[in-house]
């Protein structure tokens, strides 16, 4: 797990970097984590990065603004911010927070957060996808949205567009219920990489859209405000 602390605080730094190394000794998890004292710097190095630790307030690029940056890098990034002011929580939603914790933070919160993120990537696994007779792998979590095509289906991830020669349905089964969701008959979009939705369109945080079906809307709504309650909103 590749984690990242990026707070302008050496000494809270080096705090939670201690709370961190405990909690990788008592689990017994391999965790690489590594110290930024701006969003600058932090934004300057390319490790892909699992969760984040991120101060909302710094010098320079606050935290904000610098998940915003990493957003567009990384869409599946978990982001956990962290502040003395809470009334910035509600601003911080278009980014889409793993968690939004408060200053002094506490060891059992942060464990809380770990054993989260750990139980939910267990349900984000690979598929086998078969394009032109060629087998290729791919991470569930890298997938924005499936789009029927006739009797097959094209898988869109963040990087390549894959044609399946299995239909919308047949691939829809196979992706992890808790973050996918059908909105339309000719679309799956995967709900951790929703930027924003209005009326019956949704926007990709690639910039991409889907259509939301007319019977469909009432439906996603639930299902949508749901899953950001439980998958990413912690106070």
């Amino acid at each position: 797990m590749q984690i990242a602390i990026c707070d302008d605080d050496s000494f809270f730094r080096s705090q939670l970097k201690d709370i961190l190394i405990k909690y990788k000794s008592e689990k017994r998890v391999h965790i690489d984590i590594f110290e930024f004292e701006s969003g600058e710097s932090f934004l300057a190095d390319s490790t892909v990065w699992d969760v984040v630790f991120m101060d909302y307030q710094m010098n320079g690029l606050d935290g904000l603004e610098t998940a915003r940056i990493l957003r567009k890098k990384n869409p599946i990034c978990s982001i956990i911010f962290i502040t003395a002011y809470p009334e910035f929580i509600l601003e911080s939603f278009e980014v889409q927070p793993f968690r939004f914790m408060l200053k002094p933070m506490e060891d059992k919160k942060i464990y809380d957060a770990l054993n989260d993120y750990i139980k939910q990537q267990k349900l984000l696994y690979p598929l086998i996808i078969v394009e032109d007779g060629e087998q290729k792998t791919v991470n569930s979590q890298d997938i924005l949205y499936l789009e029927g095509d006739g009797k097959y289906c094209i898988v869109r991830t963040s990087k390549d567009t894959i044609h399946s020669s299995k239909t919308i349905a047949q691939v829809y089964k196979l992706l992890p219920e808790h973050c996918f969701y059908r909105v339309h008959k000719s679309y799956v979009v995967n709900m951790y990489c929703i930027d924003s939705f209005k009326n019956n369109i949704i926007t990709l945080n690639n910039g991409e859209v889907a259509v939301i079906g007319r019977n469909h809307i009432a439906e996603f709504k639930r299902v949508y405000m749901n899953f950001v309650k439980n998958y990413y909103v912690r106070l």
